[in-house]
């Protein structure tokens, strides 16, 4: 591999593990300074949803004056800040909530978003199209990076998170684990930066060409042309609507009001309604151009994304919180894992199923129905298997509460009235690796596929796009996530015993359910056009496996 294309997956790997140590941890630490389960579930969501958020300005950044190269050095700069803070933090003694807050939320969510819609596309930029070999070898490379995302999660989950709520005895006091967990993540990302730098001269200068047409504007000027039109003025309702959701999620954490959550429930569903109804036939706009082909992918990209997502988003919130209420003890002795762990049956799911659905149950479907699967189908069927997981989880919480509740304060749990961290239940935590893995199956199904369409929408503003998909993916769907969270914190108290979660998972059902619906209306009539684009995708998986046998 070239020293240049190299440093590109060490900085995914160095980012992917201090991203996942983060998001798997967060939770735990502010429960541990006060916070309830459902107000440190809704941090988290927001921070999410900001890191997704910011994508927009990172991806509109990269396509500027800027230019990639630049827009990744600040934002990882300011990431690695932000990294350094959050573990100034969380110090015994310090442990300060407000400079975690400023860390995680000011610092930490931008890094990401600058980072991300772009780290990758650089690399692929380090291939010279002049090449004969170079498709192929991008298509390896972007198997590599994915491979290299999962190795990070890995890391994070099955030992920096556990190093987090537990320490690691007798070299870590339990008491400094989070520290320790943030420093290497701080550390780790400071390496990230550093490599980046020291590859410099090895980029091919044309990764450092900046875009002197602008992508944003168009895009603004068409939809301010259209605003006669009634359609016009809903879509516009609908964009607009998207910055003022993103405050209303934030200002629903801070500031306890069940008035603010129904408005920001009602404001996130409403600018999807918008968005849907406009672009889901863009004549209203007049000739076809560049525009309108990346608007007719906005209902879809939207629906999918928030159905499915807002089933993912339970992994780091209901499905951790119903862990560490487990036994979470490792072969029954005295150390405790944390619920961030079981989080390992996604990642695996993700690594083991990717390959046998594309070589082994794709094939035999398309056998048995002797047609091309097309992407509706594998996106349905992605969520249908996520819908499964949240019964499974709710049947695994009925066997918890029916099992005995053991004299053993669980590491990872909320604090209790007594000022302990609620007691475990003698249900094994492992269980739990079920519905994780289960989202996991999910979404191989469903993210691939969503990821393609934006891709394909238009290829002369594939940046844009793609930030809108990652917008899509991991900001509406927190943005729910937090609303939903929020109205229904009654059902998950402190201590989980006393509330109800198995009907939060069916809340999260029906939601999703009536999704399901929408996406099948919306989407309905395209079925020639995914078969194709499934059959493209097949094409290049193939070629990528050649590839990668022959490396």
């Amino acid at each position: 591999m070239a020293i240049h294309v190299a440093c590109i997956v060490v900085i995914e790997l160095c980012w992917s593990v201090g991203l996942n140590t983060l998001v798997s941890t967060m939770k735990s630490w502010l429960q541990d300074q006060g916070f309830t389960n459902a107000d440190s579930s809704s941090v988290h969501q927001i921070f999410t949803l900001l890191s997704f958020a910011f994508c927009f300005l990172g991806g509109i950044l990269a396509e500027t004056f800027i230019g990639r190269y630049t827009t990744i050095l600040v934002f990882s700069a300011i990431y690695a800040a932000g990294c350094a803070l959050t573990a100034f933090a969380a110090t015994p003694a310090m442990e300060s909530i407000p400079l975690f807050m400023v860390g995680i939320l000011v610092l930490t969510a931008p890094g990401t978003g600058g980072v991300k819609p772009n780290i990758g596309t650089f690399g692929a930029d380090q291939f010279d199209p002049r090449i004969p070999e170079s498709v192929r070898r991008k298509e390896a490379f972007f198997m590599y990076l994915y491979v290299t995302m999962s190795v990070g999660a890995v890391v994070a989950f099955g030992c920096l998170s556990n190093v987090a709520t537990a320490g690691l005895p007798p070299r870590i006091p339990k008491e400094d684990g989070f520290f320790v967990a943030y420093m290497i993540m701080a550390a780790l990302m400071a390496v990230a930066l550093l490599v980046f730098i020291v590859g410099t001269p090895f980029y091919r200068k044309e990764s450092f060409e900046k875009n002197t047409e602008p992508v944003l504007m168009p895009a603004v000027r068409r939809l301010l042309g259209g605003r006669r039109n009634p359609l016009g003025k809903v879509a516009l309702l609908g964009w607009v609507l998207l910055p003022t959701l993103i405050v209303l999620s934030v200002l629903q954490v801070f500031y306890a009001s069940r008035s603010l959550t129904i408005v920001s429930l009602l404001a996130d569903l409403l600018c999807i309604g918008c968005l849907c109804v406009a672009h889901r036939n863009n004549s209203w706009l007049g000739e076809p151009d560049s525009v309108t082909r990346c608007l007719d992918a906005v209902p879809k990209i939207i629906v999918g994304n928030v159905t499915f997502n807002v089933l993912y988003n339970t992994m780091f919130s209901l499905f951790y919180s119903q862990a560490c209420q487990m036994d979470t003890r490792l072969g029954g002795g005295d150390m405790q894992l944390s619920g961030a762990f079981f989080n390992l049956g996604d990642a695996f799911a993700v690594i083991i199923f990717t390959p046998l659905l594309e070589r082994l149950v794709v094939p035999a479907a398309e056998k048995l129905l002797k047609r091309k699967v097309s992407s509706n189908m594998k996106v349905l069927t992605g969520i249908a298997i996520a819908i499964a997981s949240q019964l499974t989880a709710a049947g695994l919480e009925y066997a918890r509460r029916t099992a005995e509740v053991l004299p053993i304060p669980s590491n990872c749990a909320p604090l209790d009235a007594d000022g302990q961290h609620v007691r475990m239940s003698a249900l094994s935590g492992f269980w739990m690796v079920l519905p994780y893995a289960m989202v996991g199956i999910g979404e191989v199904l469903v993210n691939p596929v969503l990821w393609h369409v934006a891709y394909t929408a238009e290829p002369s503003m594939k940046s844009l796009m793609q930030a809108f998909c990652q917008f899509a993916m991991g900001g509406l769907p927190n943005a729910i996530s937090a609303a939903l969270t929020q109205a229904t914190k009654s059902w998950t108290p402190n201590d989980l015993n006393e509330g109800n979660l198995p009907m939060v998972y069916f809340v999260n059902v029906i939601f999703c359910l009536a999704g399901c619906s929408v996406y099948v209306f919306f989407t309905r009539g395209a079925e020639s056009k995914d078969g194709l684009e499934w059959e493209v995708a097949t094409d290049s998986a193939s070629d990528t496996s050649e590839s990668l046998s022959e490396a």
